[in-house]
């Protein structure tokens, strides 16, 4: 990677940050998985700044933005419990996959959980790339999981993966 990024956690009044990155990378991510319908709903009750922060301050979820040359090109967040790392949300644009963002992003995650055992990641259930992300990086299928997003009924994967000391490949 010519350029490495640059790991950073977001603070309370950064979540438009977020809110702006899932608005650019969630319409062509999953433009084949859920309907131009559902999109707008999904992306607004995911990404609303009132939700981003309710994740931070009632569910304990910890946000990092990746940036390139001072410009936000990722981000991940994650919660932690009795050792197990769960990441809700990782996404990269289009023009950084695939050069290390989203791995330096889970290095983040876990050096900021140094206790943690097991790790899981959400991927909704059509989205081949997410799978595909997931299995290249050592996850294994661990069971579905229904959810009501936006007021629609989707279906995700969770994924999970035992940690030794090496972490996230």
């Amino acid at each position: 990677m010519a350029n490495p990024p640059k790991i950073r956690r977001i603070r309370t009044d950064e979540l438009f940050i977020v809110r702006d990155l899932a608005m650019l990378i969630w319409p062509r991510l999953y433009r084949n998985v859920v309907s131009p319908v559902q999109m707008d709903a999904i992306i607004s009750a995911l990404f609303d700044l009132d939700t981003l922060e309710a994740d931070m301050d009632e569910r304990g979820h910890v946000y990092w933005v990746a940036e390139i040359n001072s410009i936000p090109v990722g981000f991940l967040s994650a919660a932690a419990e009795n050792g197990h790392v769960s990441v809700h949300k990782i996404y990269v644009l289009e023009d950084h996959r695939g050069t290390g963002v989203g791995k330096a992003l889970m290095q983040a995650a876990l050096g900021h959980f140094p206790d943690t055992r097991t790790l899981s990641l959400i991927v909704p259930k059509d989205h081949d790339h997410g799978i595909g992300f997931s299995l290249k990086s050592g996850f294994t299928f661990d069971h579905e999981e229904p959810t009501r997003v936006g007021g629609y009924d989707l279906t995700n994967y969770v994924m999970r993966k035992s940690l030794d000391t090496a972490g996230v490949s």
